[in-house]
């Protein structure tokens, strides 16, 4: 704002120099053409700010958004903004009005309608990816186990002091994911949950990723005896590897999906036993499953899978 106005100032005196002077001598004098001179000189009604630079943006472009579209931007926005963000105001746009644009050009759209609230601070840039993305649905798919929180319990779940639990499979290739919900944290319901997932997914798993709970393996409990959960990974010719412990980073997507579940479902829904949870989870998978990813170039995990089936064919 400083330079602007030391700029009107300076304008405002080659103004006051060529009334006196003559507008050709003041062009001389300051070194600018005389239709600067002569422009500024119409302009100016005895203030300096009256000499403050204009805008040079245009007042139309070839491209703008349509009206149509900015319409279709604020009905997306008011139903999907509050839970779900930007990323999920872009999935309803192309999913229900066809909308063809860019994310960034639907988001400069957006904020010029004053939709939002306030910029968020830019992350730090991060560092080339650790490990390499997988080309082959089933290569390796990651499972964690999240606690459902306490606040979505009511009823008699939450009268008795209940606990209930997700259990979560992730296919790093495509995102693809399948969850189910259970009352006991065991190893017999990882060994359940493997079952269901082997008849959910429409591909062969190869290799299965999880951490070190007893869930899942008794490395360090036991030297001889075998967790359920790997008699059976072993039994159906699947591979089992392990994170080394306390690095939950090594399941990043799992983790990161257990995330979104936070944000964009137990923030809002609650349950009275895991008969109710596994109904709601299976409403949220399906949503999950046909979400358009950022990650995925805006295709959703069914996408991505359909492409990968369909050049195989």
């Amino acid at each position: 704002m400083k330079r602007i106005a030391q700029e009107a100032r300076r304008r405002q005196g080659v103004v006051r120099y060529a009334e006196k002077h003559g507008k050709s001598k003041a062009a001389r004098q300051y070194g600018v053409s005389l239709s600067s001179v002569k422009r500024w000189a119409k302009r100016y009604d005895g203030t300096w700010q009256s000499l403050c630079e204009r805008s040079h943006r245009p007042h139309s472009h070839p491209k703008q958004h349509t009206p149509e579209e900015e319409a279709a931007i604020r009905a997306a926005f008011s139903k999907a903004y509050l839970r779900y963000g930007w990323d999920g105001v872009y999935a309803e746009l192309k999913q229900a009005h066809g909308y063809t644009r860019s994310f960034g050009g639907m988001y400069h759209a957006a904020t010029r309608l004053g939709l939002g609230w306030g910029k968020k601070r830019k992350r730090p840039p991060r560092k080339a990816r650790r490990y390499p993305e997988l080309k082959k649905p089933g290569e390796k798919v990651q499972i964690d186990v999240k606690e459902v929180p306490y606040h979505c319990l009511k009823g008699a779940a939450k009268r008795d002091g209940k606990h209930l639990y997700q259990w979560t499979a992730i296919d790093e290739c495509t995102r693809l994911r399948f969850v189910y919900g259970y009352e006991e944290h065991t190893p017999e319901n990882s060994v359940d949950f493997l079952g269901r997932l082997l008849q959910a997914f429409p591909f062969p798993i190869q290799t299965v990723q999880t951490d070190n709970g007893t869930e899942f393996t008794y490395r360090f409990i036991s030297e001889t005896e075998l967790c359920p959960f790997e008699e059976t990974l072993a039994a159906k010719g699947i591979s089992h590897k392990l994170i080394p412990p306390r690095t939950p980073w090594h399941n990043g997507k799992v983790e990161r999906s257990h995330r979104s579940d936070q944000r964009y479902f137990y923030d809002w829904e609650k349950f009275v036993d895991v008969q109710e949870l596994n109904r709601k989870l299976s409403a949220h998978l399906s949503w999950y499953n046909n979400r358009p990813m950022r990650s995925l170039d805006w295709a959703s995990p069914l996408q991505r899978l359909e492409s990968f089936l369909g050049s195989h064919h």
